[in-house]
């Protein structure tokens, strides 16, 4: 859903393309993404249109990403969580993979220790220092796929990407 500074929201009824941004940490994520596309392949277009817009107004945990790859619209996930992760789940050409490390994670050394120091070090050298690089590609991919809407969960780049593209954005993950 493009911000349209004179016409306000613009999305087609019939065809949107979404930005789906997922961390490459954990497989947590990267499920929990398969699982919100296989829950909603029946939703129809001009629902989902309807339904992006109130849920950011209204409560953006139980936005769910209601995507509807079988009513014809596109997914592209942007990751570095293995494509397996994506397609053993869900096979249809309107979901595109692109692998792009945006954000690290963690630093863990085990399931439930996180180094600190370490994960903000990580994340300074994965993020912070090429961030105006990251901007612009992201903001020339976004265009050249014609991104009605993006979503992260949970790279924070995408968000300032979309902004800076003129397209609106949501975050979604299960913290609270």
């Amino acid at each position: 859903m493009r911000i349209d500074d004179d016409e306000g929201v613009s999305a087609s009824s019939k065809h949107l393309v979404f930005a789906y941004y997922v961390t490459g940490h954990g497989f947590g994520h990267a499920t929990r993404v398969v699982e919100v596309f296989l829950l909603t392949l029946s939703l129809s277009a001009s629902f989902l249109s309807v339904y992006c817009v109130s849920s950011i107004v209204a409560n953006l945990w139980q936005f769910r990403l209601s995507v509807t790859i079988a009513a014809g619209h596109d997914v592209h996930v942007v990751t570095g969580a293995p494509d397996f992760v994506f397609t053993s789940e869900i096979q249809s050409p309107r979901l595109k993979i692109r692998k792009v490390l945006l954000d690290c994670g963690a630093v863990q050394a085990d399931a439930l220790t996180v180094d600190r120091l370490a994960s903000l070090e990580k994340y300074v050298e994965t993020a912070v220092v090429p961030r105006a690089e990251i901007l612009k590609t992201e903001v020339e991919w976004l265009h050249s796929i014609k991104a009605d809407f993006v979503v992260s969960d949970f790279v924070l780049v995408a968000c300032r990407a979309a902004a800076d593209a003129g397209i609106r954005s949501v975050c979604v993950t299960n913290f609270r």
